[in-house]
């Protein structure tokens, strides 16, 4: 500020000094003063104020009219006052205690009627001015600006001051822990914890704290990772021996695991997108499906034996069970299905049953032919001989032992029955069943024997009563 005032100084109070003294020296020399006059004033000038020193310096021009003077001649060589004569303005602190202010006095037009051979604007002299520093008199105004103008710098300062060390003792920390939780969450290591430089007591607490939370995220995630690990072997257990599927609220397939798609014939791509009934059986009641998704709609769970249809057309039988799953407010987000396959088990069922069947039948027909008081058979629509009766077995002993066809003993000849005809021999005899003229030559011990025969159709199964009357003792006569 100092500086800033010895700079007012030369543009103000050091111009205006030097200005009067041109003025009065001026004045003086109208008033047609001699030179001794003149350096009485600036003698007396000197005087008034200690540490003040003013003197004169004439330009070549004013040495043309008036003369040398010589006194002025040693301080001519001043570079500082050669740069003057030139028009410079010049201001130079000597030291701490001395400043220095050359003013250059210019021709004006009132010059022109004494210094006729200078032009407006010419260099007729300089003012050299020494003065104390300590003289400076700064203006009011001059500092009030340059005390706002401190004030602002000081504000500014103490800005970037504040800012320093609210950087260094709260910002730098806090952008250390934020790059510390960034690398952590990047490398998914939650057991480094962070480190914050240099701490506050409350950037130290946050760390701390924030390290313990990380200890406990860190156990936690271990024991996730333990617990994901056997439900992975769950899972793992639960593809190998179960068809698992899952869809979405309107029953789009949204996952299959591989037992599904090897049981259904489809792959993933088929499967996934498409809506469940894909593989849906059209043997299946539609009373069955409509009680599946009432159960789950309900948030219960729904278990059943379901029909499928596999892509190539087979059926196939599953043990389902099909649980909605929610979530965290008890919404339904998804059903998940788990099956097991229960096609065999169906086989060995159908086969059990059909076994039991036949054996019904087989004591049914057994019990038919038993009573029968001529040789009796059943036979089914390939004509081969189930079952015969005691009658029957005497007179073909010698068929004990084979399973043959009934038509197989016939002998093809014209009037009787043939197994040789258009229509199924045994369709022909139902045909002429009321004729009661229908017979039959069959080789028996090597001779031609004849009977009388009569068929009686016993369900839709094809199954046949044959009943065979010999000629001889024939009821038809």
């Amino acid at each position: 500020m100092r500086s800033v005032a010895l700079n007012n100084l030369a543009e103000d109070d050091a111009k205006k000094t030097s200005e009067l003294v041109f003025e009065v020296l001026y004045t003086k020399m109208q008033d047609g003063w001699a030179r001794e006059d003149l350096y009485k004033i600036i003698h007396r000038l000197n005087e008034l104020k200690p540490g003040l020193e003013i003197r004169t310096y004439r330009s070549s021009l004013v040495e043309e009219l008036f003369g040398k003077v010589e006194s002025e001649q040693s301080g001519l060589t001043d570079p500082l006052i050669q740069k003057a004569l030139k028009g410079e303005v010049i201001f130079n602190t000597t030291d701490d205690k001395r400043t220095r202010y050359i003013q250059p006095m210019v021709t004006k037009q009132e010059c022109i009627t004494c210094h006729h051979n200078s032009k407006i604007g010419d260099v007729n002299g300089v003012i050299d001015m020494v003065f104390l520093n300590e003289d400076i008199k700064i203006p009011l105004d001059t500092i009030i600006y340059y005390f706002l103008i401190f004030t602002i710098l000081a504000i500014i300062l103490t800005f970037f001051i504040f800012q320093f060390l609210m950087m260094r003792a709260f910002i730098n920390p806090i952008s250390n822990f934020v790059t510390s939780i960034t690398n952590i969450k990047n490398s998914g290591n939650y057991s480094t914890g962070v480190t914050c430089a240099p701490k506050t007591y409350e950037i130290h607490m946050l760390e701390k704290t924030f390290n313990e939370l990380l200890a406990q995220i860190n156990e936690t995630l271990r024991e996730l990772r333990y617990k994901n690990k056997i439900l992975e072997e769950h899972k793992k257990a639960i593809d190998k021996s179960t068809i698992v599927s899952k869809t979405n609220l309107k029953g789009i397939i949204t996952y299959v695991n591989d037992k599904f798609c090897e049981i259904s014939g489809y792959s993933r791509d088929e499967l996934i997108g498409k809506n469940h009934n894909i593989v849906r059986s059209s043997h299946m009641p539609k009373e069955v499906f409509k009680e599946l998704w009432e159960a789950i709609k309900n948030k219960e769970t729904w278990s059943g034996v379901i029909e499928n249809r596999a892509k190539n057309g087979t059926y196939y039988f599953v043990q389902a069970t099909i649980i909605p799953i929610l979530d965290d407010n008890n919404e339904i987000v998804e059903y998940i299905g788990a099956r097991q396959d229960i096609t065999e088990l169906k086989k060995l069922q159908f086969q059990e049953i059909n076994e039991n069947v036949d054996k019904a039948l087989e004591m049914h027909f057994k019990n038919i032919v038993a009573y029968m008081p001529v040789s009796s058979l059943i036979i089914d629509k390939e004509s081969n001989i189930l079952f015969t009766n005691s009658i029957f077995n005497s007179k073909f002993s010698y068929l004990k032992h084979e399973k043959i066809s009934l038509d197989s003993l016939f002998i093809q000849r014209s009037g009787y029955i043939s197994s040789n005809s258009i229509v199924d021999w045994k369709d022909e005899v139902l045909m002429l069943q009321e004729n009661r003229t229908q017979k039959i030559l069959v080789n028996l011990f090597n001779e031609e024997n004849e009977f009388y025969i009569s068929i009686k159709e016993l369900d839709k199964n094809g199954y046949y009563l044959v009943l065979l009357f010999d000629t001889n003792n024939s009821p038809f006569g």
